[in-house]
C-alpha cells in the first residue's frame, strides 16, 4: 500500500469550508456522501491538476480502529482508480454510521459505483 501525495489530499480547513460554502455535486449512498467541487486552475502544474480527496468520519462511526480502517479503504480507493476522478475536481467524503460493519470491498465498490454515478460514466 502506497500513500497519497500531499498535492492528493485536502488538508486545510479553508479546502473543506469551500464544499460548505459553494454549490457541489454529490452522490448520496447508503454509507456515505461523496461530493465534488471544481478548483479553479492556477496553472499547468502536475499539482494544479491532479484530483484531491478529503475525508469525514465522526465518532459515531465506531472506535479510533474503525474510523482510521475506513479511511485507509477510502484513501486507497481513490489512490488506485484515479481515472473514475475528474481533474482539478476535490472531493469529500463524508460516512455514515452504517459504514463500520461494511467489508473493504463493499466500501470500495460503493466509492467506484458513485464516482461513475457522479460523472455518468459506464465502465
Amino acid at each position: 500500500m502506497f500513500r497519497l501525495f500531499k498535492s492528493q489530499r485536502l488538508r486545510k480547513s479553508s479546502d473543506f469550508e469551500k464544499f460548505r460554502s459553494k454549490g457541489t455535486e454529490s452522490v448520496y449512498g447508503q454509507i456515505f456522501v461523496l461530493k465534488s467541487f471544481e478548483r479553479a486552475i492556477e496553472g499547468t502544474s502536475f499539482h494544479d491538476l491532479t484530483p484531491r480527496i478529503g475525508i469525514v468520519t465522526s465518532r459515531k462511526i465506531g472506535n479510533a480502529v474503525t474510523r482510521n480502517r475506513i479511511r485507509r479503504v477510502v484513501r486507497e480507493a481513490f489512490r488506485l482508480n484515479l481515472k473514475y476522478f475528474k481533474q482539478s475536481h476535490d472531493y469529500l467524503f463524508i460516512a455514515f454510521h452504517g459504514i463500520g460493519t461494511k467489508s473493504n470491498k463493499e466500501i470500495t465498490n460503493a466509492i467506484l459505483n458513485a464516482a461513475k454515478l457522479l460523472w455518468g460514466q459506464d465502465s
